[in-house]
């Protein structure tokens, strides 16, 4: 009794003092609570949204972001490699188990005795053989526990870079819906302009032809339309090209149909105050950590195997020279036994597979804070961008509502007779462009804040000032 609890004694031992896991320690200060662009606020997250992309509240955007997120053969292609990371799992996990295997052999040999007077040539005898062998590993110093922990960790890593993918695929399709519909806005626009610009070139012409108009001027007012009407087809291919990227998201062919909505969208600026906490839902990040930690067991269980490894064993069977007294008693046959195995020279191969193991935590823990830093940059520069595009297109509005009013004026007035109508057919050219540029502006607004809701993987939360 008294050696059975010093047995117990020692081996509880022998786990405590096992390998650790190198600790996780990014070179790489603590960040700020908060990012810097995001305005002055102390706020704390009450419910975070998911589906950023519905804020634009275009049922037509949510039905082809729906579409891609189960068609798109890229998050087919992640999803089976998460059933191949999860087969893997469960073949670690199912290393800390015992082995149980069933054995039958039957066997009929006929044997020739070469002796000068025996006259039978040979006799036949027959064998059978039934077993059950059953085989376990203990797991004094948590190699195999190790190894399962990582492979579940890397199966986690799986998990979240799928999500890492389709939160890029539904980005890169919002951007690529959002310059299409922009482009079909601008083409109408242009169309404007170039219909203004065209009649005034005529105008033009008429006063040329009395002699009333220097032919330098005309020369570049044609040159100028000529200009608008090659942005034409440049236009069309580019929303031609939108159309199709975005089927080859969805894993159409690139003959689909796609069409866009008008171009309406009014977005609220970000709530001051943005916690730096929200990158904690960005699934790249979280792929990155649970990369390292998984690497961190993988070191901790390459140390382990240059421990020594206790199997113990057993097997219970049957062994007959005919096959109807096989599952007699009599034949009965038992087996058990234990082993203890100490590597004692392999040349430095189990060292060197350690400081392999060690040195691949090293390099994905510098990789974790680099992917850490770039998406606080990624989040800092989208909230300074957004400042800057909303300035920009505050004026580029203010721009164009006062050349629309000139045109309004200048309308008026021309047909009370008092402006002469290249005055008008000029103010309506430079009222169209005005209004080209200022959609252009709000594209680039918009496809910012895209961006934004990538770098924080997703919409911002609602807030509750103050606790």
């Amino acid at each position: 009794m008294t050696k059975r609890i010093l047995l117990g004694v020692l081996i509880v031992f022998l786990v405590g003092c096992g390998p650790k896991p190198p600790s996780p320690n990014p070179p790489l200060p603590s960040p700020p609570s908060k990012y810097q662009e995001a305005g002055p606020g102390a706020q704390k997250i009450r419910e975070i949204t998911g589906a950023w992309w519905r804020s634009f509240r275009d049922e037509n955007l949510n039905q082809l972001v729906e579409q891609l997120l189960s068609r798109n053969f890229d998050l087919l292609e992640a999803w089976a490699r998460i059933v191949e990371a999860r087969a893997l799992f469960g073949e670690k996990h199912a290393a800390q188990f015992p082995r149980l295997d069933f054995n039958f052999r039957g066997e009929r040999r006929k044997t020739v005795v070469l002796a000068p007077y025996f006259r039978g040539g040979g006799y036949i005898t027959g064998r059978f053989t039934g077993s059950l062998a059953a085989s376990y590993e203990v797991d004094l110093w948590q190699k195999l526990s190790r190894a399962s922990r990582a492979a579940r960790l890397r199966l986690l890593a799986e998990e979240e870079n799928r999500l890492a993918l389709a939160q890029s695929l539904v980005a890169e399709l919002v951007s690529r819906y959002l310059e299409g519909a922009f482009l079909s806005c601008e083409l109408d626009a242009l169309r404007e302009e170039l219909a203004a610009q065209g009649a005034y070139v005529r105008a033009l012409g008429e006063r040329y032809e009395a002699g009333l108009v220097d032919p330098s001027v005309l020369e570049a007012e044609r040159r100028l339309l000529a200009g608008l009407e090659e942005d034409v087809p440049r236009l069309e291919a580019e929303i031609a090209t939108r159309k199709q990227q975005i089927a080859l998201l969805l894993g159409k062919y690139p003959a689909q149909k796609i069409s866009f909505s008008a171009c309406r969208y009014d977005l609220p600026p970000p709530p001051a105050g943005l916690p730096s906490e929200l990158l904690l839902r960005r699934p790249d990040l979280r792929a990155a950590r649970a990369r390292l930690l998984a690497a961190a067991e993988e070191a901790a269980s390459t140390r382990a195997a240059r421990f020594p490894q206790l199997t113990l064993t057993a097997t219970e069977g049957r062994l007959s020279n005919a096959l109807n007294t096989l599952l007699r008693q009599r034949n009965r046959f038992w087996e058990l036994a234990f082993g203890v195995m100490q590597p004692l020279f392999d040349a430095g191969a189990r060292k060197s597979r350690e400081e392999a193991a060690r040195a691949r935590f090293r390099a994905l823990e510098v990789s974790y804070a680099r992917a850490v830093l770039q998406a606080f940059f990624e989040v800092e520069n989208a909230l300074l961008l957004e400042r800057t595009w909303r300035e920009r297109l505050s004026l580029a509005e203010k721009q164009q509502e006062a050349a629309c009013r000139e045109e309004t004026i200048k309308g008026l007035r021309y047909r009370l007779g008092v402006v002469p109508v290249l005055d008008y057919l000029k103010a309506r050219h430079f009222c169209a462009e005005r209004r080209r540029h200022a959609l252009t502006t709000r594209k680039a607004l918009l496809l910012n804040r895209v961006s934004l809701y990538r770098a924080l993987g997703g919409g911002w939360p609602e807030f509750s000032p103050g606790s």
